[in-house]
């Protein structure tokens, strides 16, 4: 597994309701993900105006700069921390999907339970020796570096007024993208026009609420395709499609393969 040895972890923790502060930390060679998850906290560099949030949010640590954070007054805090180097990193960096700010340092995280989840499975990784749990770390790691970079910034108010409420409604199109959803009925739960609805549902997803069910309905698709062997106008009605030839035409136009090419490609 020598293709992962290129990233190497150096510390990495979860520091649980601590007060604990960092003030003129440097990072020597190295850089981190810090993931706060629960409480507030605050982050300045050097002599900078400090930032302060509550919540999920992440911000990455890195050398040649000055870290001050830690905890605001007595409040308690919970943070993962995750630090890493080698010259897998650059290419991180290089992608652009590695940032290094300086300003506007926290990223929120708009699913913190879905984050929290991803950083818990790389830590159990990270405690597990031999070349094949450091290579899944470094997936993992990678992994968490494309939620950070894919995270939409929502101004405040959007987020506390839509936030849970347009969580809630994409983990129900993920769980069941079969069923005959209606946007129109679901822009107005939340009290919004069609319009703003869909807006906001692809601020916060980065896709229009049509095509983000349709990958949810194709996604659902490809699982069946390869651990079953239904039908294929089966499989077409379990994911929410009117008919096969709708679906056949449907799943080669996103696919670049048809249902059936896709199981004998990559079917168990």
């Amino acid at each position: 597994m020598n293709f992962y040895d290129d990233l190497q972890f150096v510390h990495f923790g979860d520091a649980r309701h601590t007060r604990a502060r960092a003030e003129g930390r440097y990072f020597a060679g190295y850089y981190g993900i810090q993931f706060n998850y629960s409480g507030s906290m605050e982050l300045w560099l050097g002599k900078q105006k400090k930032e302060v949030i509550d919540g999920p949010h992440v911000f990455i640590t890195y050398p040649g700069v000055e870290f001050n954070y830690g905890a605001v007054g007595d409040q308690a805090h919970s943070l993962i921390f995750i630090c890493f180097r080698g010259p897998r990193v650059q290419k991180y960096i290089d992608g652009g999907v590695l940032q290094l700010r300086k300003q506007r340092l926290f990223t929120r995280i708009t699913d913190g339970t879905k984050f929290y989840q991803m950083a818990m499975r790389l830590l159990d990784q990270l405690r597990q020796p031999g070349p094949l749990s450091h290579a899944r770390a470094v997936l993992l790691l990678e992994e968490m570096l494309l939620e950070i970079h894919e995270q939409p910034e929502l101004p405040d108010k959007i987020f506390h007024l839509y936030g849970e409420s347009m969580n809630a409604l994409r983990e129900q199109l993920a769980k069941t993208p079969e069923k005959n959803w209606d946007f129109q009925q679901e822009a107005s739960k939340m009290c919004l026009s069609y319009v703003h609805f869909r807006r906001l549902f692809q601020l916060f997803t980065t896709m229009p609420p049509g095509r983000y069910l349709l990958e949810c309905r194709l996604l659902k698709a490809e699982k069946l395709l390869i651990s079953d062997s239904l039908r294929v106008n089966e499989i077409a009605r379990l994911c929410g499609f009117d008919d096969a030839f709708h679906f056949s035409r449907i799943f080669k136009k996103y696919r670049a393969l048809a249902p059936l090419d896709f199981r004998h490609k990559f079917g168990l």
